[in-house]
């Protein structure tokens, strides 16, 4: 995938994640399933995870190098991620507490989806100001992986979103069931 292909998909996996979250009724925002995450923590979690990726972005090349070196091994493309973020997440792989939601309440709801929103639009500017060759050869660290190039880290970021999305979504399938 190309760094404008990237961009796209980015902000059209994030902006339905938004849209679905903003069309969630009460009950819907603030359902746990199984001691799970509610949606507004699933929010909540999907912003402190964007929020390190958009200060890294705002970094120059050279500081990233430094920080976090350079990859010399072979790149895996979208699907490839996809599949072993998910094997990680099959063998136990968690989030680091720091990127664990805190309570959100009904009240949040709105807040939340606006900084979701301008914390995409300002991590997709700044992945502008990359070229290819740097989106493919920069390390970033990665809590499940140890270390992802630059454009690793943004197809998991396309994903990350769309799977907690669609956890959203078998949950309150749940709930449904649980009514009928």
């Amino acid at each position: 995938m190309q760094k404008q292909e990237i961009i796209k998909r980015i902000q059209q996996n994030y902006q339905l994640f938004i849209d679905y979250i903003q069309q969630l009724n009460d009950k819907e925002f603030m359902f746990s399933y199984q001691q799970k995450w509610t949606a507004g923590q699933q929010l909540h979690h999907i912003i402190v995870c964007v929020k390190p990726l958009t200060q890294v972005f705002g970094m120059n090349k050279t500081m990233i190098a430094q920080n976090f070196g350079t990859s010399e091994r072979q790149k895996m493309d979208y699907e490839t991620l996809r599949t072993i973020y998910l094997q990680k997440l099959e063998q136990g792989g968690k989030a680091p507490d720091r990127f664990l939601p805190e309570n959100i309440s009904l009240e949040q709801k709105n807040i939340l989806c606006e900084k979701l929103s301008q914390l995409v639009a300002d991590l997709c500017n700044k992945i502008d100001n990359f070229d290819e060759q740097s989106l493919e050869t920069l390390n970033i660290p990665h809590p499940l992986f140890t270390h992802l190039t630059l454009k690793e880290m943004l197809y998991n970021c396309i994903y990350h979103v769309e799977h907690h999305h669609q956890q959203i979504k078998s949950f309150l399938l749940q709930m449904q069931n649980v009514v009928e």
